[in-house]
């Protein structure tokens, strides 16, 4: 089967469904809704994943997964996700998905949830996925300042870590800015402002990913 040049218009309770499936980590019944819904549309899984996304709050199924730290259920999607195509929204770049990057209304990536919240399996999975680290939210933050701002120092140490192997590499590709690169080799994780602790006016709610009563 071919993969459809657009992803599929899902249907409201279609999206629902996924993004229910995916907070309560019921990882078969989600793969079964894959299956009829790429059988429906005649495509694949990962337009489908790809068309799955909340109209109210820009979350997708990577936000919730990484969020809770479903690192098991993560696994799952990227087999899904990662498929080795070229995408041309991409430039090209053979980048699995564009969902890795996406944000919601807030600016939040998936990674920024997951680091926020100290999954490190998960933070490690999306980087090894080509999740970019250099993405900030609408306050001008960058995961790991999120991090940081929860407390997770694990996360913080790994992202600065990350960080500094990329600022390093020669003719690297990342979208660090001067300051970020700076940051990173001093082993610090501020926000845009440069300060250790953004003032609250500046402060993105990262949301609830927990299941709906």
């Amino acid at each position: 089967m071919s993969s459809s040049s657009t992803p599929p218009s899902l249907k409201f309770e279609e999206i629902d469904d996924l993004l229910y499936f995916t907070r309560v980590n019921e990882g078969q019944d989600l793969q079964q809704a894959l299956t009829e819904l790429s059988q429906k549309y005649q495509c694949k899984p990962r337009d489908v994943l790809e068309a799955c996304v909340d109209s109210e709050t820009g979350n997708t199924v990577l936000h919730y997964c990484s969020a809770n730290g479903f690192d098991a259920l993560l696994q799952s999607l990227l087999a899904h996700l990662n498929s080795g195509e070229p995408n041309k929204a991409a430039g090209g770049k053979t980048v699995g998905s564009l969902l890795f990057n996406a944000k919601n209304q807030q600016g939040n990536t998936p990674l920024h949830w997951a680091a926020y919240n100290g999954h490190l399996a998960v933070v490690k999975l999306l980087l090894a996925a080509g999740a970019d680290m250099w993405i900030k939210n609408a306050a001008g933050h960058l995961a790991m300042f999120e991090a940081e701002r929860a407390d997770k120092s694990e996360v913080v140490q790994y992202l600065l870590e990350a960080g500094g192997r990329e600022v390093e590499k020669t003719g690297t590709e990342g979208q660090a800015s001067a300051e970020d690169e700076a940051d990173v080799q001093n082993g610090e994780a501020s926000g845009s402002n440069g300060s250790a602790v953004a003032g609250a006016s500046e402060d993105v709610s990262m949301g609830e990913a927990e299941p709906s009563e």
